[in-house]
């Protein structure tokens, strides 16, 4: 790797000094480590009444998968390169999947915890500590997903329910589960919904869950969280704008106020056009995240067995989000036996095996390369506005933005003797460093050449309706 900077800006003449958002301190430890391809697992009742969304009637009784096995779901992420998982601890419909103080409705109510126990005198098998440990044991970080929204709740849309949404994170986050790497928000919130056996509509407004506050405990409790809230401007993540692992070439972290959102509606309209692409003088550094499932859905359903994406696809995806500047969230679902499906870890497999491959061999000077990467030291924020690789002395890639990371595939190799970045407009004084790659052609062709499902997912078609999904 080579650090390219200084001489270079000085030979441009002077830049602009202006400040610009940085990350915060747990999002900027993140970067340093190249924390960006990371899992979110769904598993629950959804999982047995073949739905995306419960109602919040279903009966805990369906949960008693056959061969559970947290070792295995964590493997296979593993075996993918991902750092960590975040875990769906509650979904929409309100079940919790460990044994809150603050519902009936959670896993104490099930087969599952009746089961064999996990170790401990006198509990049963907490699911969300199976898959922590297993995290642990497998070198991955851990994190965890709690809707905001919940179906069952009789108390929800009143301040009560505020309440208890609050205890639910604070149990969460105290310590049980140990460090927490990711706190995961879902944007879907209001509508109908079992509560409590009314049957019926129920309507929020913007600031309903009060997360200014909860944010401020969330960090409390956990000094090293990083939290994605897709339109919070506290948050340190992101939503992109779909669910197809689709982030602009030229995407920022740095967006504009999100002015608040209520009822499918932005307070600032400005912000809907750049939540995905970012806006160079924007207010807040907030990486987008390129989230999607492995297959169709975010939970499993039998009727998607061999909509699987490949490994070849995942690893182009990867460097449509990593490479784009963002994060890379897999979607993985456990089957009703409680495992991944062999196709599945399969996939994942062979996407860890092409990720590595692709930055097997690095190449020097003088040697052929067909990858670029390309990193911004983003303390200050991103300072870069446009720039372009140069090999030779002549351009052979150009941009706009650089940040985190920037990785772009070559179809046909170079040669070159001398190689540099040079920033063509910017604030400040930016630091960027570059690596170069050879990778074997059968790779490249391999990524270059996959295709796969990169359709909507039915719950992003179903939330831009505006209609609950089946």
């Amino acid at each position: 790797m080579r650090t390219v900077f200084g001489t270079i800006l000085v030979a441009m003449g002077a830049l602009a000094a202006a400040a610009r958002p940085a990350p915060r301190p747990a999002m900027a430890a993140r970067i340093a480590a190249e924390e960006d391809v990371y899992g979110i697992v769904h598993w629950g009742l959804n999982t047995y009444t073949d739905r995306e969304w419960g109602y919040g009637d279903e009966d805990p009784a369906m949960l008693n998968p056959a061969k559970f096995d947290a070792d295995q779901i964590a493997g296979a992420c593993r075996a993918a390169g991902m750092c960590g998982l975040v875990v769906v601890a509650k979904h929409h419909d309100g079940f919790c999947l460990w044994p809150t103080k603050t519902t009936e409705y959670n896993i104490t109510k099930t087969p599952f915890w009746k089961g064999t126990g996990n170790g401990e005198q006198g509990t049963g098998r907490d699911y969300l500590k199976e898959m922590e440990r297993a995290c642990r044991r497998a070198g991955l970080k851990f994190g965890v997903y709690c809707s905001p929204w919940d179906r069952n709740s009789a108390h929800y849309a009143t301040e009560k329910y505020v309440e208890i949404y609050h205890a639910q994170l604070k149990e969460l986050l105290d310590g049980t589960y140990g460090d927490i790497f990711e706190m995961w928000f879902d944007g879907a919130n209001g509508g109908d919904g079992y509560y409590g056996g009314a049957r019926e509509r129920r309507h929020i407004g913007a600031d309903y869950y009060r997360f200014g506050e909860v944010f401020r405990f969330v960090r409390e409790l956990q000094p090293n969280v990083t939290i994605f809230a897709g339109e919070r401007d506290d948050s340190d993540l992101r939503w992109g704008g779909n669910e197809r692992g689709f982030i602009s070439e030229d995407s920022r972290a740095t967006v504009v106020r999100t002015g608040g959102f209520c009822d499918g509606k932005f307070g600032n309209p400005d912000y809907v056009p750049t939540r995905n692409t970012g806006f160079p003088d924007g207010d807040f550094f907030r990486v987008c995240e390129g989230d999607f499932p492995l297959r169709k859905g975010w939970f499993f359903h039998e009727s998607e067995r061999g909509t699987t994406k490949s490994g070849a696809y995942l690893a182009k995806l990867y460097i449509g989000t990593v490479g784009n500047g963002g994060t890379m969230n897999i979607g993985v679902a456990p089957n009703k036996d409680g495992v991944l499906d062999a196709d599945d870890v399969k996939a994942l497999k062979d996407f860890g095996e092409l990720r590595r491959a692709l930055f097997a061999n690095g190449a020097k000077d003088g040697e052929h390369f067909n990858v670029v990467v390309m990193r911004e030291d983003v303390s200050h924020g991103e300072l870069v506005d446009e720039w372009e690789f140069v090999a030779d002395g002549k351009p052979l890639l150009h941009g706009k933005s650089i940040g985190i990371k920037r990785i772009r595939l070559l179809r046909e190799p170079v040669l070159s003797k001398d190689c540099e970045v040079r920033v063509l407009r910017g604030v400040g004084a930016p630091k960027v460093s570059f690596a170069l790659y050879h990778a074997e052609q059968s790779v490249m062709d391999t990524i270059l050449g996959a295709n796969g499902d990169s359709g909507e997912t039915d719950t992003a078609k179903w939330m831009k309706k505006g209609a609950s999904p089946k």
